[in-house]
Parts: C-alpha cells; sequence; structure tokens
C-alpha cells in the first residue's frame, strides 16, 4: 500500500483533511469553513455542493503544499456531522438544500412522534426523538413540501453523499444510521415500524455497511473534482464525534472526551447502553461498547456568531478569533457580572429545548466587548457542565485525565475557562480531529494497520496537560448556580419569545 493515508471530516461548520504518513504517524490538517445559513428564525441549512467545493480546494492544496502525488495515497477513509438528511432524486442529484443538525423547525413533529411512539423509538433506537434528529426533520419535509418528498428516490447524510460524488457508491454505515431514528440498534437494520411513522419507504434508504469496509474506488469524475486518483479505495467511514474519539484514544469504559467544537459534546465510553431521554448514545466501532453522552447546540457557534455580527472590525475571519481572545484576556473570571445563555438554535441536553434562547445577562454601562467576549466563553463552558452533570446524576463512570478536543482548544483561554468551570484535569491530545480518526480507519480497512489499536498507538504522543485551578472552579460554580436559577426564570419568556408559549 502507498504510504499515506487521505482522511476527510465533513463538519458541522467546515471541511478538514488530515494526510497520514502510516510508517511515522506525522499527520497534516487543513480546513475550510463553509457557510450555514440561516434562512429562518431556528433554521439552519447548508449546500451540499459547499463540501465538494470545500473538499476540492483542500485535497488540492495538500498535495502541492506537502509535495506528494495522488499516487501516494493508498486509501481514503471519511467521515461527517450526523442526522442531516441529504436527499437525492432519481438522477443522483440533490433535491433541496441539507437541514442542518442543529435545525429546530420540525419540533412539532418531533412533538407528535414522542406522542404517537416516543417509548418505541426510545427502546429502539437508545434515543428519545427531538429536533436533532433526522426523522422529525424528514416528517417535516414531507408536511410542508410535497413536491420535494415526490421526488425522493435517495437518502444519504454528508459524508455518504461526498462518498457517492467520489465513488458512485450510495451506503452509509450503521452508526450514522442510528441518527436517524429509523434504526434498529440492536438487529442493525432498518425498522419499518419506525418508517411507518414517518410514511418513508424501505427503498429510500441506503444500505448499512460496517465503517471499516471498502465500498468504492474513486471514479474518473471522482478524480476530475477531487485531484485524487482514481481508483483509489474509499472506506465506508462513521460518524465525525465517533472518529474524534478514536483519534483520542478512547479505549476502555469510563475514558471520556469533551468536545470545544460547533456543537459542544461530551462522550463517555461504556460497556453498556443508556436508553434515557436525556442523553445521546450510539454504538461504539467495537461491539460491547456503546458511547453516551451530552451536546450543547451552540458551543463554538456561539463564538462565530458573536464574531460574525460584532467584531466585523477585525476582519470577520479565522484572525479574528486570536483578537477575541485577547480582549477577553483582559476580563476578570465572572466577565464583571455578565452571564451568557448560548441557546441560540434552542438546546439539547439535558433540556432537549428547542424553544429556548440565548441572552445576555447583567449588562451594565461599564461593560465593553471583552466582557461579552468572555461571557460568551464562560457562558458555553456552563452549558457543558449542565451536560456533564446530568451524566454524572446517571452514574456513568468518568476517568481522569479526560481528553480535551475539538477546534475550540486552540485558544488556551477558552480551554482553561472550560477546565475550570468542570474542574476536570485532562490531556490534550495531538491528534483528535475526526478527519484523522477517518484515516486512522481507512488504515484498519485496507490493510495498513493490524488492528485499531495499533492505529491509535500510532499517533498518541504530544499530549499536553491541562489543569483546572480549583479557587476558579468554586467561584464559576456559584455562578453556575445563578446560570441554572436564571434558565428556570426565564423558561416561559423562552417560550413566548420564540412563538410558542409555554403550557
Amino acid at each position: 500500500m502507498s504510504g499515506y493515508i487521505l482522511g476527510i471530516d465533513i463538519g458541522s461548520g467546515g471541511c478538514k483533511t488530515a494526510l497520514l504518513d502510516r510508517d511515522t504517524g506525522e499527520v497534516a490538517v487543513r480546513a475550510a469553513e463553509y457557510t450555514t445559513r440561516y434562512p429562518k428564525p431556528g433554521w439552519a441549512e447548508q449546500d451540499p455542493e459547499d463540501w465538494i467545493g470545500s473538499l476540492s480546494g483542500l485535497v488540492k492544496d495538500t498535495l502541492r503544499e506537502s509535495g506528494i502525488s495522488c499516487g501516494e495515497i493508498g486509501a481514503v477513509g471519511i467521515g461527517g456531522v450526523t442526522h442531516t438528511p441529504v436527499l437525492l432524486d432519481r438522477d443522483g442529484r440533490v433535491i433541496r438544500s441539507a437541514i442542518h443538525l442543529t435545525d429546530t423547525r420540525s419540533h412539532g413533529q418531533a412533538a407528535r412522534l414522542r406522542d404517537a411512539a416516543g417509548q418505541l423509538i426510545l427502546d429502539t433506537c437508545m434515543n428519545a426523538v427531538t429536533v436533532m434528529w433526522t426523522s422529525a426533520m424528514l416528517l417535516w419535509i414531507r408536511e410542508n413540501e410535497p413536491d420535494t418528498w415526490d421526488r425522493l428516490v435517495k437518502l444519504l447524510f454528508p459524508k455518504d453523499y461526498v462518498r457517492y460524488r467520489l465513488t458512485g457508491s450510495m451506503v452509509t454505515d450503521h452508526i450514522d444510521a442510528e441518527g436517524t431514528l429509523l434504526f434498529n440498534t440492536r438487529e442493525r437494520r432498518w425498522d419499518e415500524r419506525l418508517l411507518a411513522l414517518i410514511g418513508m419507504e424501505p427503498d429510500r434508504l441506503p444500505d448499512t455497511v460496517a465503517p471499516f469496509e471498502i465500498v468504492g474506488r474513486v471514479t474518473a469524475e471522482g478524480e476530475k473534482w477531487s485531484g485524487l486518483r482514481a481508483d483509489t479505495p474509499v472506506i465506508a467511514g462513521t460518524t465525525d464525534t465517533l472518529l474524534e474519539i478514536i483519534a483520542a484514544g478512547l479505549q476502555r469504559s469510563g475514558d471520556c472526551t469533551v468536545k470545544l467544537a460547533t456543537f459542544g459534546r461530551i462522550c463517555v465510553l461504556s460497556d453498556k447502553p443508556y436508553f434515557d431521554e436525556k442523553l445521546i448514545t450510539y454504538s461504539y466501532i467495537h461491539s460491547g461498547l456503546w458511547y453516551p453522552g451530552t451536546g450543547t447546540k451552540s458551543f463554538a457557534s456561539s463564538l462565530r456568531w458573536f464574531r460574525d455580527q460584532f467584531c466585523t472590525d477585525l476582519g470577520g475571519n479565522a484572525d479574528a478569533f486570536s483578537v477575541m481572545e485577547e480582549e477577553a484576556r483582559t476580563i476578570k473570571p465572572g466577565s464583571g457580572g455578565l452571564l451568557f445563555h448560548p441557546f441560540l438554535q434552542g438546546e439539547g441536553s439535558p433540556y432537549n429545548d428547542p424553544h429556548l434562547r440565548g441572552d445576555f445577562i447583567g449588562l451594565s454601562l461599564h461593560h465593553r466587548r471583552g466582557h461579552l467576549i468572555r461571557s460568551v466563553l464562560e457562558g458555553t463552558a456552563f452549558s457543558l457542565l449542565d451536560s456533564i452533570s446530568y451524566i454524572r446524576e446517571r452514574g456513568i463512570e468518568i476517568n481522569e485525565p479526560v481528553r480535551y478536543i475539538g477546534g475550540g482548544t486552540r485558544s488556551t483561554l477558552w480551554l482553561q475557562i472550560v477546565a475550570d468551570v468542570l474542574g476536570l484535569d485532562g490531556i490534550k491530545p495531538g491528534a483528535t480531529d475526526p478527519s484523522i480518526g477517518a484515516a486512522l480507519i481507512a488504515g484498519v480497512g485496507t490493510g495498513a494497520f493490524g488492528s485499531l489499536e495499533e492505529a491509535q498507538k500510532l499517533i498518541s504522543g504530544k499530549a499536553g496537560r491541562v489543569v483546572h485551578v480549583e479557587e476558579r472552579t468554586r467561584r464559576y460554580r456559584k455562578l453556575f448556580e445563578k446560570y441554572k436559577r436564571a434558565v428556570e426564570l426565564l423558561t416561559g419568556v423562552y417560550h413566548e419569545l420564540s412563538g410558542h408559549a409555554a403550557g
């Protein structure tokens, strides 16, 4: 096999590629943002063609800057954001923009699915139906866009669509299929009872395979737009969350990742599944393990929103984040009595409430922009504490040190705030991006590595320590009590403002 493996991640806010040297473990990650559009309150959509354009540019940049040829890439692995439906017509063309994971328009459909078959869905899928899951999104499309529904011939997910464009193969892996709430997780098959709830025919769904499986090879058309060599094998791949915990080195029950990214996520390996309405539970890549966890919907997207709306003088690009961090460093912990709730698209765990709304509480004339930026960093950290508190309430063991992962860890200030708020020491692994995990499983699937553990060991070095400061943790816990109380007091107001009065 050739000396390099390419991993691809079609993430929530951008595309990444990882070029892995299978002999040395050296890896080069490149990234490109793409746009999420918010055409109406609570809506979030992406154009799948933006994924193709971003990936095309990244692959060509990778080859040019690394000095290697496409023939030296022996395999391609791919992962991506879950739940997001890509609808294709009979000619394999995209029918409409993809409804993003963070979209909340299907709250009515989710409520009716819960009323009609909530326990069945939970027992069959390990997860409770909310706006975040594909089944509610599909039901919304069927009821509100009948012409679109009638044209639907095949449903794919972001990584699967990009792989289809590379290889012509229309499949998904069984773990990504779990994110639809249409898939029987015990029997690993599409469930006719769940399909009937939304009027979905089985032949519109892709076949499911194992993440390690070779499912196609780059076609001549795929070579033309991607720059990859025709006939390069492509692995099925899996969800971005699973790939990043693989890259982070999780192997045993209790190992935990805390993700600072568009969607804040906490995952804990467990030797048993949890059928719980307030947890997000998926199967692990090896049988006998699962990764229950929680998530906050607008983690890094809150900071990106603030950048785009209130820091345009800084250029509105990635460099602006460094300037924003320096402004926040001038502010003491607590942000001068300012609290931020990051419910910009409703909230996931532990509320599962699409009608919650974001806010700044405690504003006064002495606050400047640095206070607001730091408040965003602290408020998103509080949302992770809210999530991890529920994990502990369920008695799920968490091993220390935890692994801090995600693009937000590039900010040393934000990472320290999260560690202080959670009160958890951790490590920041040198390689955690899901694109790296995609490269690892591609290596296993094509025989470059003898096992997943061997592949994980190859990239396990260069981890940095993250140590929380107990004095700041105590102060933050007092602020967190106010954060929680404000949510309780304002929930009714949030609902009224969202146009959906409580009760």
